[in-house]
């Protein structure tokens, strides 16, 4: 079997590890316990990336939180942003890596 680095060999090792400890009954291919490994990696990267996103977002002014029942929070398009939210969409790439150009107001 090949491995990455030692260091990400031993994180992975224990990502495995706390998973099968969390859940005694689980057993899998190896092919299995990679593709759950891909996917719980893809959505901790997407996770981080969403909420820098949405960060902006609410920065910009585009998105309005809500608390509802329970503690949580629900996000909607900020009333009156709809045409600033269209050109931007529309946006074939941002300027710089990382942030968008500011859409054209109107």
């Amino acid at each position: 079997m090949r491995g990455g680095g030692k260091g990400q060999r031993e994180q992975i090792a224990r990502d495995i590890l706390k998973y099968l400890l969390h859940h005694p009954a689980a057993a899998d291919t190896f092919e299995g316990i990679a593709r759950w490994r891909i996917l719980e990696e893809v959505t901790r990267r997407s996770i981080a990336s969403t909420e820098g996103a949405m960060e902006w977002l609410i920065a910009e002014g585009f998105l309005c939180e809500e608390k509802i029942a329970g503690g949580r929070t629900i996000f909607r398009l900020a009333a009156g942003k709809k045409k600033e939210a269209e050109l931007l969409v529309k946006e074939k790439e941002p300027k710089k890596p990382g942030s968008f150009r500011r859409a054209a107001k109107g």
